[in-house]
């Protein structure tokens, strides 16, 4: 392939990965974007509003971080799209130090961050609101990516974070007598049914002069998230890779099973009118003084479809595109 199919992307992960961001990794790791003749070079940085603000000062061609810093940075103006989801949610729990007992308790807590407007706030107000606490109950502490959150919280200097799900199910068994689980990924489902996820977005003229590798990097990811979803050893094996967490087998099963079950990977890219209608609502109204934006000024949606075109439809019953 040409020089041109190198691909610079900026991981909003870190030098990390978790479950819900998992698929990014699989897509390297499986080869998917390898076949599909691209040259995917990795650039950490901490969080999404980092990831596509690379992308806007030219460092990157690519960003994966969550929706909200997206959808931001083209309200403020830039010429920003996201062109697939590699997820449809969180595959996080809500953990609080001892002496938290249940969601009423919350009500005065000190919440972790891993910055404003980040994912990990995006879905903490979520939370927050869906609990019918004010935010003005809440003091936000920006505090970084889950190590540094989870080492506060194991210090007790704040009360509540949105932790991985792989990182809180180590915490429950090493450190059960300093924090809990207060609500699972399933409760947090039920609590927010529409949570926000990470999508891959360039500028639109990286997307409008290379269509070629744009493509690629489309049918790669739907690829490797099929993957994870279709086989758990699969799973198990990118897990394996790119995790240095270690969980008993039983609570990895059990961890992809609902992953598995409630459609969290995007087999089929996630850009559906009605998922994001729901987004951009929910957007709006924790972010009222924005400028609006429409989905078409924020998603290019026709590698997709080409791709789904090529590859056929998953058959999920989730994310029917």
């Amino acid at each position: 392939m040409a020089d041109g199919d190198r691909v610079r992307l900026a991981a909003g992960s870190g030098r990390t990965f978790g479950i819900d961001d998992l698929a990014c990794a699989a897509a390297t790791t499986l080869g998917c974007w390898a076949d599909e003749g691209l040259d995917v070079r990795w650039t950490p940085v901490h969080g999404g509003v980092a990831a596509i603000n690379a992308v806007c000062d030219g460092s990157v061609d690519v960003s994966y971080g969550g929706l909200g810093p997206l959808i931001r940075c083209r309200s403020d103006g830039n010429p920003v799209r996201a062109f697939v989801s590699m997820a449809r949610g969180l595959a996080q729990n809500l953990v609080t130090r001892i002496g938290i007992e249940s969601t009423d308790d919350l009500a005065g807590a000190t919440w972790a961050i891993d910055g404003t407007n980040a994912l990990s706030h995006h879905m903490a107000r979520l939370v927050v609101r869906a609990l019918g606490i004010g935010e003005d109950h809440i003091s936000w502490r920006v505090a970084g990516p889950p190590p540094e959150r989870i080492a506060l919280l194991l210090e007790g200097e704040v009360d509540a974070s949105l932790i991985r799900v792989e990182e809180a199910a180590f915490l429950e068994l090493s450190h059960g007598d300093r924090i809990r689980c207060l609500l699972d990924s399933a409760a947090l489902g039920e609590l927010v049914p529409v949570q926000p996820h990470g999508v891959l977005g360039a500028r639109e003229a990286f997307i409008s002069q290379r269509p070629d590798t744009v493509a690629g990097l489309v049918r790669g990811l739907l690829r490797a998230s099929r993957a994870l979803h279709d086989d758990f050893s699969t799973f198990r094996g990118v897990y394996g890779t790119h995790m240095t967490i270690e969980i008993p087998e039983d609570r990895l099963r059990a961890i992809w099973q609902w992953e598995h079950d409630s459609g969290a990977f995007a087999v089929n890219g996630e850009m559906t009118e009605a998922h994001w209608a729901r987004q951009l609502t929910l957007y709006g109204e924790l972010y009222p003084d924005l400028p609006a934006v429409t989905q078409d000024d924020i998603l290019v949606r026709e590698p997709l479809l080409e791709a789904l075109e090529a590859l056929g439809r998953h058959g999920t019953a989730f994310d029917r595109t």
